[in-house]
């Protein structure tokens, strides 16, 4: 693709949600993602099931592949210039953004994703908008300001009552909402250093008890 004539903000969403549905699109809007020199980009603009039956599994893929190519049909179309001569290189696996998490002695809300709190407990940080899919039509997509930063505390972290386990990634305890903006790649590595540093600090002992003076000494160059 021309990334030189690149849709503007928004502009495939409302494509997308004016004439996704006479295409055969589940969602209403979508997003492209371009990297500057390369000629591609990475389209999320579809939405599937995701059964656990492996013939279901299958089954849909190969609609998510049929919708996929739909919508590269749409931007052909609506923007000549970018997608003209556009070609599908590779098409995404099937996964699941949220599964189950555990409850831990702290559930991270929306709320204090929002207002960007700092907790004592700190262990990870990030400014990824909130992402949340939640309904196969479209999505949350909420951008925060350019200053913004939010917070994981370890006690998202960590179960009450077991003391051996550390959770991280999208099994931490959060709101859907707030999950959606956590669990993705960054802040999931900077969880999975933090569990691994608390781990080592708890030794034989309980990962409720670490002590969050050395964790913070070893996490800083993450928490800023």
């Amino acid at each position: 693709m021309d990334e030189a004539h690149q849709p503007g903000p928004g502009e495939i969403d409302l494509a997308i949600a004016a004439k996704g549905e006479e295409r055969g699109l589940l969602r209403r809007g979508g997003l492209a993602f371009f990297f500057p020199g390369r000629g591609t980009a990475v389209l999320n603009v579809t939405h599937i099931e995701a059964p656990l039956d492996p013939v279901a599994a299958s089954r849909a893929q190969l609609a998510g592949k049929a919708q996929a190519d739909a919508a590269v049909a749409l931007l052909r179309e609506e923007f000549p210039g970018a997608f003209g001569q556009a070609r599908v290189r590779a098409y995404g696996y099937p996964g699941r953004r949220q599964t189950r998490w555990i409850k831990g002695r702290h559930q991270l809300t929306v709320d204090e994703v929002r207002a960007g709190t700092r907790f004592d407990d700190a262990v990870a940080r990030t400014a990824w908008p909130i992402e949340l899919h939640d309904r196969p039509e479209g999505y949350v997509w909420e951008m925060f300001e350019a200053d913004h930063v939010h917070y994981v505390p370890l006690r998202s972290m960590t179960p009450p009552g077991v003391h051996n386990v550390i959770a991280a990634g999208r099994c931490i305890d959060g709101d859907a909402a707030a999950l959606s903006s956590v669990r993705v790649m960054g802040p999931c590595a900077a969880m999975g250093a933090a569990a691994a540093h608390a781990l080592d600090l708890a030794g034989g002992g309980s990962t409720h008890s670490v002590d969050l003076d050395r964790l913070r000494g070893r996490l800083a160059p993450n928490l800023g």
